[in-house]
């Protein structure tokens, strides 16, 4: 799971409202669009329970997701994960890499030896949804495609035009090339050992978001963002670099938007971000 954290200056009150859906209006749209949060793992029965996304993402003329899998590009996404002339066992401690590899082992199924070249923040993703799934029977009783996947493919079903904010590539990117391989086995290590707060994250974040409790989410991150270092860029930077693309893409067409819910609040969240721009944006 990935974990940020935000700073609560400058954020209206508005934001703080306790939903997942928020209405985006004014500054020159003829229609308007809606923003929604999503839950990555979450599987798309649990549209039944929510009247409001349904009937948004049913009225909307396009959808926006983050990003879609691209089969061309899944050697060159493998390549990139790769460390040729470093590995893991060089990178931490004898002590630490034991201590990794038993958790591994233990919540994978995996020998560590396995991914010894890939980049460390390859085994630490593969390690938080090892966590995330601890949910598993919270989450169980919904069932589907996960949400994002939901949007994009239904979309296309349903004639609907389905765009990006950005490519795999990009995502990829900001993911294995953001940090140097030290930092991120440095960050493997905090993680392992902190696995517990990661549990108690996991489980909290789950009850918040289906409790539509946004401003919940946002204030847990910002007091455990930091804790397995810090990774806020992969919120900032990228919601900056969406903003380059979302207005064009909204004021087309009354567009559905769906990306991971921590993209919405805070200083620097999409919410505060469309505002900046002159839109309206009304939870609903």
């Amino acid at each position: 799971m990935r974990t940020f954290s935000f700073l609560l200056l400058f954020v209206s009150t508005t934001a703080f409202s306790q939903s997942l859906l928020w209405k985006v209006s004014g500054n020159g749209l003829k229609k308007p669009s809606y923003l929604f949060g999503t839950y990555h793992i979450l599987k798309d029965s649990y549209l039944n329970q929510n009247a409001k996304v349904k009937t948004a993402y049913e009225g909307a003329e396009g959808v926006v997701v983050e990003t879609e899998i691209d089969s061309s590009a899944m050697l060159s996404m493998a390549m990139r994960g790769l460390m040729l002339n470093n590995s893991l066992n060089k990178l931490l401690s004898a002590e630490d890499y034991k201590l990794v590899a038993d958790e591994f082992k233990q919540r994978t199924g995996y020998d560590l030896g396995l991914f010894n070249q890939m980049k460390p923040i390859v085994t630490a993703t593969m390690l938080s949804l090892a966590y995330v799934q601890k949910e598993s029977d919270t989450l169980s009783r919904f069932t589907g495609l996960p949400l994002d996947l939901y949007f994009s493919s239904d979309g296309r079903k349903r004639q609907k035009t389905v765009n990006t904010l950005e490519t795999m590539e990009e995502q990829m990117t900001f993911l294995y090339d953001h940090d140097p391989v030290e930092k991120q086995a440095q960050q493997l290590v905090e993680m392992v050992k902190g696995k517990a707060e990661m549990y108690d994250l996991s489980k909290s974040i789950t009850e918040l978001y289906l409790k539509q409790d946004l401003q919940g989410m946002w204030k847990l991150n910002e007091k455990h963002g930091s804790s397995f270092g810090d990774m806020t860029y992969l919120v900032d930077e990228r919601n900056r670099n969406w903003m380059k693309r979302l207005p064009a893409l909204i004021s087309i067409r009354p567009t559905f938007v769906a990306v991971g819910a921590l993209h919405l609040p805070g200083p620097n969240g999409l919410i505060e971000l469309l505002r900046k721009e002159g839109y309206k944006v009304e939870p609903q």
